[in-house]
């Protein structure tokens, strides 16, 4: 639902019709942006009132028929910045995105898509912004070879790096980057020191 409204009770959510419905603050896990929508869940209270909460995570289910690489749409409804993004599948199913996955800036509430990266054998998903390895190679291959050319051809990593290093440039995995970089000197565009890669100079 969309966010509407925010006074100093709690904030108020669009339904059909234009009507509005109140989540109390007590009830909000995360600072809510006005005019985007949220996953939320009506409750009422013991008076018959109806509100709102975002607490929805004990309402989501992780019995589905989900496999590995199956492409997935879903709205992120908590983030722990120890843990990663949860985000509610087809506002349905439970799944979690890895604070290792995750890439430049993410808030509850954002729709994203993703790939089913693995499946627990309690059913529990975990997901992934990137692509299948043998797909994301050339789009690594070609972010290094950008890189390179608009840096005077050199980086200083290589595959000796440290993974935080790498992600630190390039926002990927050691094993991305050794597989981007072997492509790349396989195909003689990269010339691979201890310390450095440099682009192959073309005549």
């Amino acid at each position: 639902m969309k966010a509407v409204k925010v006074d100093k009770k709690g904030v108020y959510f669009e339904i059909e019709g234009g009507n509005h419905v109140f989540m109390p603050f007590t009830e909000r896990t995360y600072r809510v942006i006005m005019h985007m929508t949220y996953p939320v869940a009506f409750k009422l209270d013991s008076n018959g009132f109806i509100y709102l909460t975002s607490k929805i995570r004990d309402l989501l289910t992780t019995d589905h028929g989900f496999q590995e690489n199956d492409e997935v749409t879903g709205r992120i409804y908590s983030i722990n910045k120890a843990i990663g993004a949860f985000v509610a599948i087809d506002n349905k199913y439970d799944s979690l995105l890895r604070m290792d996955e995750l890439r430049g800036v993410h808030v509850e509430g954002e729709l994203i898509e993703a790939r089913v990266k693995e499946v627990k054998d309690d059913g529990k998903i975990e997901l992934s912004l990137r692509q299948r390895a043998y797909l994301e190679i050339n789009n690594d291959s070609d972010m290094i070879l950008d890189y390179l050319i608009d840096h005077d051809g050199v980086v200083h990593l290589s595959d000796k790096s440290s993974p935080d290093k790498i992600n630190a440039i390039f926002g990927i995995s050691k094993s991305s980057f050794k597989r981007a970089i072997g492509r790349l000197y396989k195909n003689n565009d990269i010339k691979i020191y201890d310390n450095k890669i440099e682009l192959v100079k073309r005549n």
